[in-house]
Formats: C-alpha cells, sequence, structure tokens
C-alpha cells in the first residue's frame, strides 16, 4: 500500500512542479522531463511539443500569469488537480485586443502518469469567464 502512496506522492508532485516550473515561471523547457514522448491531450497525441506551445501562447496573451494549486486527488496512475490562474491581459487573447485588465479563472486537469511522465491530460477551464472578465464595460461586471 504504501508504494502506491509514494507513487501517488509523485504523481501530485509531478503537477505541481509543471505548474509552477512550466506555467508559472515560464520555463518550457522542462516540458521533456515532464511529459511523455506520445503525450496526448484531449485524445490528440501532441508529445511535450503541445504544452511549450500551451505556455508560450498564455504568456504572450497574459503578464505576470501565476498558478496557484488547489486541492490535488490521486489515485492509481491518476492525479486530479485542481487550481486557479492569476494574470493581467496584456496581448491578444480570443480575438480580444489587449486590455490590461486582471483575470482570474479556475480548472480542473486530470493526468495519467505512466513511469513518471504525463502521457495522457484532460481538463476543463473556464474559458468563458476569462473572456467575460476581459470583455466587461466595468470593472465589477
Amino acid at each position: 500500500m504504501r508504494k502506491d502512496a509514494t507513487v501517488q506522492d509523485a504523481n501530485k508532485a509531478l503537477a505541481r512542479y509543471w505548474f509552477d516550473e512550466g506555467w508559472t515561471r515560464g520555463n518550457v523547457d522542462v516540458a521533456d522531463r515532464v511529459f511523455a514522448p506520445g503525450f496526448v491531450l484531449g485524445g490528440e497525441p501532441v508529445g511535450p511539443e503541445g504544452p511549450r506551445r500551451s505556455v508560450r501562447r498564455r504568456h504572450a496573451a497574459f503578464a505576470g500569469l501565476t498558478v496557484e494549486v488547489g486541492l490535488q486527488i490521486a489515485e492509481g496512475p491518476w492525479v486530479a488537480t485542481w487550481f486557479t490562474t492569476r494574470a493581467t491581459h496584456v496581448g491578444e487573447f480570443a480575438g480580444i485586443a489587449p486590455t490590461g485588465r486582471p483575470v482570474t479563472s479556475e480548472g480542473v486537469q486530470l493526468w495519467r502518469v505512466e513511469d513518471g511522465l504525463v502521457v495522457e491530460d484532460r481538463n476543463v477551464f473556464d474559458l468563458w469567464k476569462v473572456v467575460s472578465q476581459l470583455r466587461a464595460t466595468s470593472p465589477n461586471e
């Protein structure tokens, strides 16, 4: 039983590492240490380059991007992470010109990890909340 707990703890730590090093710090060089060569995102094989592209795009549109890890649950090869993002809109995003507005949103990421590398990702992110904050006519909308 302890071996499974150790693997599950390692899987949680891997997710926290990517959110901190990859997303918050923008260090996409670590993607090869996190994602398997055949990594699948939303049913499509993208390898480590897929997450690198995602981080680069978001950092081009949002300055000061941070990701705070909330609840994590692990079972077998799976780890689920609830997270909150915060940033300032400085580049075009979803067809919206830079607004300079701060945005906050949440998501849940479900990873399958094999041999210490992520092989599959299923996630839900509240993109509509981000777009709503960018389109709001007043800061309190």
